[in-house]
């Protein structure tokens, strides 16, 4: 009988550990539990002013069924992924809690719970994608604007999965006196 009793009061340990964790994970994701994020995106990626690609589809997924932002971070930065909500008819809130903790700024919320706790749902700077690839930090800001040849290249070889989100700058560009933004934001970097 001593066994059952030890094994009943681990199992009761157990549940209480397993309930502190998930209401500990509600305080990291803006007041939802980690199995109900369909994604999620730091405050200081929000404030760069891009739009993720990420964020955008998971706002479009059929499970989707909110979006919640943090209050703090300035409205300019909040303002398309609010935008982009009202567009696709995806309601949305802005949360305000002193009790929430880390870096999170936004999450995509499922209504039915994910199988997702082994899984990542926070996007990955777009920064350190592209330096991870040995590219320049100034591509996240260049995005959506022609660029030189010579970069086009580079990122053609290095991560070819981003091509679409970037044009190449022809002859007239250069010729007219146009600037690779990558070239401008690496000068004004040093």
């Amino acid at each position: 009988m001593i066994i059952l009793v030890d094994d009943i009061i681990n199992e009761r340990e157990k549940a209480k550990l397993h309930f502190i964790k998930i209401q500990s994970q509600k305080l990291d994701y803006l007041g939802e539990f980690k199995e109900n994020i369909i994604v999620a995106l730091e405050k200081q990626e929000i404030e760069r002013n891009i739009i993720h690609n990420e964020i955008k589809e998971a706002m479009s997924d059929s499970r989707a069924v909110l979006l919640k932002l943090r209050r703090d971070i300035p409205f300019d930065c909040i303002k398309p992924y609010i935008e982009e909500a009202e567009k696709i008819g995806l309601r949305y809130t802005l949360v305000d809690d002193i009790t929430f903790r880390g870096n999170i700024g936004l999450v995509v919320v499922s209504q039915e719970p994910l199988d997702n706790e082994d899984k990542n749902v926070v996007v990955e700077s777009a920064a350190k994608v592209f330096i991870d690839a040995g590219l320049s930090e100034g591509f996240i800001y260049a995005e959506g604007q022609k660029i030189c040849p010579e970069h086009y290249k580079e990122l053609e070889e290095k991560l070819p999965e981003y091509l679409d989100r970037f044009q190449e700058m022809n002859f007239f560009d250069r010729l007219f006196g146009k600037v690779c933004p990558i070239d401008r934001f690496d000068k004004k970097e040093r």
